[in-house]
């Protein structure tokens, strides 16, 4: 029935030159049956993933672990025959008809003719699907090493545990379970794949089944166990298939302040159905402490030179630093290990030699342009911020003061601008964010003023779309509050700060300069002409909504592939 078992060459690999696996060992056997015809998805063994026909993922699998003449396809189809063979592997031809046999069937005719063709009983048999392109080489490895270790057969399954009914003998659904409980807790169920099916020949030939006690079961991973079966589950592969591996670097410090971390938040979020891992460095706490909280992969590096390792461990398609200042050599030393270098707010020598620069709040002149995006346009915002459509209602008389520095307000502005709201004699709320990274204890009482103190904030939006005006530094707070038409006062707080295009009128902000040598009187003087002048605020309303109408995290990241030349996904 099967044609061409018998040029296997099977003494070969049996014979006592010296060479080959030896005649003391076991040869492991791998059929791959491919039928042409599909209903689900048409001809979908030879239909493109990855770039690639669907079944040559699982003969590379294949490939990476056994001898290219062990692997065997069974087809009834030409071109499926042909792929096989362009691939290094044995193809065994079947009629048409045949696909109506049970994959039992085809395997024991198969089995029959390789034992006389010199196949020895002892030898394993693997049966792997074409529609199971994610196995991956390390379950091949676990498969031969349960039979090394008295497995009869095995079965690579995965956990499918539910909350299931079935009908009962009158017809009427039957929980099968006993307790309603998530997920998680419920008793471990275990679906078949069909990635993998193996037994010893021996054993299939004498009872005429892949399925041998003593059974192992090699759990798979939810990704490696898809079986493509229509095209919902076409639409998953080419999902997975087009997963990339990104790593993102951002630390969080006094100093630094939280802006980093926050953004790199915001990019794995957008970024979240790649593969993403989130480095820090392990000498300032604070933002492995806080990446932590989310569902990303966090690996703490000791500074660069173990962000460096890392990279070249992982070998990603795209590595994003926000670190501000780099150098070329550290550049260069992750250039030679990944796809593309996208480098944040980078004024350093660095810059010149990444792939791209972005930066919402200044230009690196020593970059050419068509390596740079820059403006509001392209900042990065908190995600719960791409949801918050509604702008802050305006009224004539300010009620609602929000006062917020960042994640660290190392100068201590929050104060001084609470003893400016203080000297104004408010009467209104005041309401003051402070970040994770400010300990030291405020309160409003002591300021004679009325209102909340607001830390771990989960829904940034919420707070600021209750505020009327706001007093804030000059980070990518400024773009937050302009995406809510908020009119803001700044006080910078370093001299970066004071570089930042985006804190000026232009953008709805009144800015006042570097907050250490702006004196009290002096932020009260301009507070007051701001709750006194509605007309002055309604126009920083109007320019911060106009300014920032274009923004979108989504948008951003669709320029940022374009000019690293990915594909939108």
């Amino acid at each position: 029935m099967f044609k061409a078992l018998a040029s296997l060459g099977l003494q070969s690999k049996r014979g006592n030159s010296g060479e080959g696996i030896g005649e003391a060992m076991m040869i492991t056997w791998v059929m791959i049956p491919a039928r042409g015809g599909s209903r689900g998805v048409p001809r979908k063994n030879v239909r493109l993933l990855a770039g690639f026909p669907l079944i040559v993922h699982t003969i590379r699998t294949a490939l990476s672990v056994c001898d290219p003449k062990c692997v065997a396809v069974i087809t009834d189809d030409d071109e499926i025959a042909a792929i096989s063979c362009a691939e290094g592997v044995r193809v065994l031809r079947e009629p048409p008809t045949t696909g109506r046999a049970t994959l039992d069937e085809v395997a024991l005719k198969v089995a029959h003719e390789l034992e006389a063709a010199g196949a020895d009983s002892e030898d394993i048999f693997l049966t792997l699907q074409p529609t199971c392109p994610f196995l991956s080489s390390a379950r091949l490895v676990e498969a031969l090493a349960a039979f090394e270790g008295g497995a009869g057969s095995v079965i690579t399954v995965v956990d499918d545990r539910h909350l299931s009914w079935r009908p009962g003998a009158d017809g009427e659904p039957i929980p099968a379970y006993e307790k309603r409980v998530n997920r998680q807790m419920l008793e471990r169920r275990f679906r078949e794949t069909g990635a993998i099916i193996g037994c010893r020949l021996k054993d299939l030939m004498e009872q005429g089944t892949r399925i041998v006690e003593p059974i192992r079961l090699i759990e798979l991973p939810k990704e490696e166990s898809l079986d493509i079966d229509d095209f919902a589950d076409w639409a998953v592969a080419e999902h997975i298939a087009s997963r990339r591996k990104v790593v993102i670097r951002a630390d969080a410090s006094e100093t630094l302040g939280m802006g980093h971390v926050y953004r790199a938040l915001a990019l794995a979020q957008e970024l979240a159905r790649h593969e993403i891992v989130v480095a820090t460095d392990i000498s300032h706490p604070l933002g492995p402490k806080f990446l932590s909280q989310f569902p990303f992969e966090v690996r703490p590096v000791d500074g660069d030179d173990g962000f460096v390792e890392l990279v070249q461990s992982l070998t990603p398609d795209l590595v994003i630093l926000d670190q501000l200042d780099t150098t070329d050599v550290y550049v260069e030393a992750i250039k030679s290990a990944t796809g593309s270098v996208v480098t944040f707010e980078d004024m350093g020598i660095g810059a010149e030699i990444a792939d791209l620069v972005v930066s919402d709040l200044y230009e690196n002149l020593s970059v050419p342009g068509h390596r740079q995006l820059t403006g509001m346009a392209n900042a990065i915002l908190a995600p719960s911020f791409e949801t918050a459509r509604q702008p802050a209602q305006f009224k004539n008389d300010v009620e609602n003061v929000l006062v917020v520095f960042g994640g660290t307000d190392p100068s201590a502005l929050t104060e001084k601008a609470l003893e400016a709201l203080a000297k104004l004699g408010f009467s209104g709320t005041v309401t003051v964010v402070l970040g994770p990274g400010v300990s030291r204890p405020i309160s409003l009482g002591a300021y004679a003023l009325k209102g909340e103190i607001c830390s771990n904030v989960s829904y940034m939006p919420g707070i600021m779309q209750r505020a009327d005006l706001a007093i804030s530094s000059a980070g990518r707070t400024i773009t937050e509050l302009a995406s809510l038409g908020i009119p803001v006062l700044c006080l910078c707080q370093n001299d970066k700060e004071l570089t930042h295009t985006h804190a000026s009128a232009r953008f709805g902000v009144v800015n006042l300069g570097l907050g250490a040598l702006v004196d009290t009187e002096t932020i009260a003087a301009h507070m007051k002409r701001l709750m006194e002048t509605p007309n002055l605020r309604q126009i920083l309303r109007a320019r911060a909504l106009h300014e920032s109408s274009a923004r979108s995290n989504a948008a951003v990241m669709r320029r940022i592939k374009a000019k690293i030349g990915w594909k939108d996904d």
